[in-house]
């Protein structure tokens, strides 16, 4: 029964809306944030990692960012991998540092945006509809295993009150995002 913790449930549940909230983040809003450059990966040191643990990334302004890695020897490395993340703007590599400038967002790149986000907002409800599907299949297990129906039917409708939960947080969410898109 140990299998069926609805404090995993719960943790499990709240990775969906982490990953979603991460996704989210990176999805620009033609304001600059470090988070949409942060996770970028860069090739340096025969290895892949983030630009965050290889510079300094600050706002210089809201529509640039400045990444200053700690070893100089990486801003070509930084700059081409910016630009190979395809986020729609294009590095500059300026002496020690790299400066990435966001465009301004025309109406079309907003909706391309909100489609890019929808898609993302409905793969984080498959990973919620995943996870209840094996709560549901540990509880089922357990009842034959020798759970009470009784205990079952609140397990599951406790798991059904999580997961509606969710799903209001998953689309709250998506709203706010969207309207920071379109209302820029």
């Amino acid at each position: 029964m140990d299998n069926m913790d609805i404090e995993q449930f719960k943790a499990d549940l709240e990775k969906c809306a982490d990953a979603l909230r991460d996704d989210l983040s990176q999805i620009r809003t033609g304001r600059a944030t470090s988070e949409v450059v942060e996770d970028i990966l860069v090739e340096a040191y025969e290895t892949k990692a983030p630009v965050k643990n290889y510079a300094t990334i600050s706002v210089v302004d809201a529509k640039t960012i400045s990444i200053q890695p700690w070893d100089k020897n990486l801003v070509d490395a930084v700059a081409k991998a910016v630009s190979d993340a395809n986020l729609g703007f294009s590095p500059l590599s300026e002496g020690n540092r790299v400066l990435v400038k966001f465009p301004d967002l025309t109406e079309e790149r907003r909706k391309d945006f909100v489609k890019i986000m929808g898609e993302r907002v409905e793969d984080a409800r498959i990973a919620v509809r995943n996870v209840r599907q094996k709560y549901m299949k540990e509880i089922d297990e357990a009842q034959s295993s020798g759970l009470s129906e009784d205990e079952a039917d609140r397990k599951r409708d406790e798991g059904e009150k999580l997961v509606k939960e969710m799903n209001e947080a998953i689309e709250e969410m998506k709203q706010k995002k969207e309207e920071e898109l379109m209302t820029i």
